[in-house]
């Protein structure tokens, strides 16, 4: 299964084109929390160097754009321009100058999307994808912390839960702000399904013999990230 990042302002303006991106089984991760890092600060994350997929969502500006891609340009991966509308061949071959890899539309059909994909796609199928090696770019033998653990065997939800947590290290973040973050509404339903994914986060780190919790549960209140953990695999 390839990862594909998704750059966005908005999670739920992507909704479409994750469902259909997952449909051709691809794992998808929409971020808002990674944008604003690398608008804020400058700077790649290392969550980045993992995913050999990134898609510039729609509602990120072209200006905006042309200011992270030269950074993103540095490492490996294909990156592709979400637009709303279709674009002439004049325009494409500009996007492309600039250094990206095609362009994808929400309206696209589920066949479009494959067919768009897939001489990426290709490249990336029966391999694990190796990150780029970079100066912010560490292993979990090297780091030892919570940033190298992100990515071990999580569901793209799974993944999503860890990252807001990270994003507020040593912060309670509420159930219910999770779920909006996540489906943009709360209900019983959806606390039971974030207990869930919690429960299986915990236990995947577990399985890595982690000596110390990452996830606290604080009852009443919500989850944290420990802001002073130090993982160790034994």
């Amino acid at each position: 299964m390839v990862r594909v990042l998704v750059l966005t302002k908005n999670i739920l303006a992507e909704e479409i084109i994750t469902n259909k991106l997952q449909h051709l089984n691809y794992e998808v991760f929409c971020s808002t929390s990674i944008l604003d890092e690398i608008q804020m600060d400058g700077r790649i994350p290392e969550l980045v160097n993992h995913f050999p997929i990134i898609i510039i969502g729609e509602t990120i500006s072209s200006y905006e754009m042309e200011l992270m891609l030269p950074k993103l340009k540095q490492r490996s991966q294909s990156i592709l321009r979400e637009v709303d509308h279709y674009l002439s061949e004049e325009e494409r071959a500009a996007l492309i100058e600039q250094g990206l890899t095609g362009v994808v539309q929400n309206s696209d059909s589920v066949e479009v999307l494959r067919e768009q994909l897939a001489e990426v796609a290709t490249q990336y199928h029966g391999r694990s994808f190796e990150p780029v090696a970079t100066e912010e770019c560490v292993t979990v033998e090297e780091d030892k912390g919570l940033s190298a653990m992100t990515l071990i065997n999580l569901s793209s939800l799974e993944l999503q839960v860890l990252e807001k947590l990270r994003s507020q290290p040593g912060e309670i973040v509420s159930r219910d702000e999770l779920c909006m973050t996540l489906w943009g509404n709360v209900s019983q339903s959806r606390l039971a399904q974030l207990s869930s994914l919690v429960k299986n986060i915990k236990l995947k780190l577990e399985i890595l013999e982690v000596d110390q919790e990452i996830i606290q549960t604080i009852w009443g209140k919500g989850y944290r990230v420990r802001k002073d953990v130090a993982v160790q695999n034994k």
